[in-house]
């Protein structure tokens, strides 16, 4: 089974290919049927014609038997192991909308209307097997599939889910019951290609629950509510002894009672509990920068797809913006095994990376430097991510680097 424990959708022409291999023993039967006809109606002057007529019902019979009992068996296979001739040969495997084993009724409608293509000889199954090409949804479906309710996976490039707990795993097969990513019995923890690496304490001072960046709303608003973020306030120091001129006698003129005060001077350098100054210092020189320009990222996908994010965006199943949010662009991601919620994240580009932001998910959203280490977000509270760093969202993840 492959490494990878995403699901991946198989492509049309490998489900073209493995549809006519299937028919590949039929076609050999036939063929063979019309050599031995043909061999028979070589000897027709020797024959009567009942001898003629028993020789060609005898060799129909056994064709009509055998696509019987073939379609018979590749039905059960099918419905039982997700398994044909052809999807063996090309790694595929066809599963219910829930990633398990689909079924006799399931098999039967999709096959079914794939033979009732036929009308149209060779083009109409042809349309048929490609016709996942014009689903909206990420091409996931056939109208085949659509009328049967099934899915077609590439086991040889992502997941098996009739071996791993369905559409919904990998966490569903763990021993011992279902975890969660990145917990002991998960089946990538501790793996050396995990795709949800070890947790790691959240950082001292709790997350981040501002976005120094830029969006629609303006410099320093927070992505996730359009506010503008908010700024640490520093302690006052402590009150300068008064350097105010004594009291002035009766009788002077009153000029000289409201004598200005000579100014104060600089207030010594104090440390402030609680505050790393360079760390707020850091944060001020970034937020004027991040005010002046905004680089954007290049977001490389799992899956190879690539995202340019030079201001503000939701991605999900089907992510849809709150009432009054400003997002620049929605992102629509196919995830077979639905670990993605609807509206996942919400991402803000900077001068050095994106902002993110968990919006409630179900499976929850990480980050992960160079190190593997995995800082998990808080529904939302934003983090930022590096170029270079790793952004998990459910089951899936993607690459951040300079646009």
């Amino acid at each position: 089974m492959a490494q990878n424990l995403n699901l991946v959708n198989a492509v049309a022409a490998k489900r073209l290919v493995a549809g006519l291999l299937d028919i590949v023993p039929v076609l050999l039967a036939t063929m063979i049927y019309f050599s031995a006809t043909s061999s028979t109606m070589s000897w027709a002057s020797y024959l009567t014609t009942g001898e003629l007529l028993a020789e060609t019902a005898t060799a129909s019979m056994s064709l009509s038997v055998f696509v019987l009992a073939y379609a018979v068996v590749v039905w059960g296979w099918e419905a039982g192991t997700g398994k044909t001739l052809g999807n063996v040969a090309l790694g595929l495997r066809t599963t219910d909308e829930d990633g398990f084993a689909p079924g006799w009724g399931k098999v039967f409608i999709r096959r079914a209307l794939v033979w009732v293509a036929g009308i149209l000889p060779v083009v109409g199954p042809v349309i048929m097997l490609l016709s996942n090409l014009w689903d909206p949804n990420h091409q996931r479906q056939g109208w085949h599939d659509k009328a049967a309710r099934t899915l077609v996976v590439d086991v040889n490039q992502g997941r098996n889910p009739l071996l791993t707990g369905g559409l919904f795993g990998p966490s569903a097969f763990a021993p011992g019951g279902v975890t969660a990513p990145g917990q002991p019995g998960h089946p990538d923890y501790g793996s050396g290609q995990a795709v949800w690496p070890a947790l790691a304490q959240d950082p001292a001072g709790g997350p981040i629950t501002g976005v120094p960046g830029i969006n629609q709303q303006g410099a320093g608003a927070d992505p996730t509510t359009g506010e503008p973020a908010p700024t640490p306030t520093l302690p006052a120091p402590a009150a300068a002894p008064s350097t105010a001129p004594a009291a002035v006698p009766a009788g002077q003129p009153a000029a000289a009672q409201a004598a200005p005060e000579a100014p104060l001077p600089p207030a010594p350098h104090q440390e402030v509990a609680g505050v790393d100054e360079d760390e707020a210092e850091y944060t001020q020189l970034r937020s004027a920068a991040v005010a002046q320009t905004v680089r954007g990222a290049r977001l490389r996908f799992d899956d190879g797809q690539v995202m340019v994010l030079d201001s503000t965006a939701l991605v999900g199943r089907n992510p849809a913006a709150q009432d009054g949010e400003g997002v620049a662009e929605l992102f629509n991601y196919a995830d077979m095994g639905r670990s993605v919620s609807k509206t996942h994240l919400h991402l803000a580009a900077d001068s050095s990376g994106v902002w993110v932001t968990d919006r409630n998910s179900t499976n929850g959203s990480g980050i992960a430097g160079a190190d593997g280490v995995r800082k998990s977000l808080a529904a939302g509270k934003s983090q930022h991510a590096e170029y270079g760093e790793t952004v998990y969202f459910g089951d899936r993840y993607f690459v951040v680097s300079p646009a």
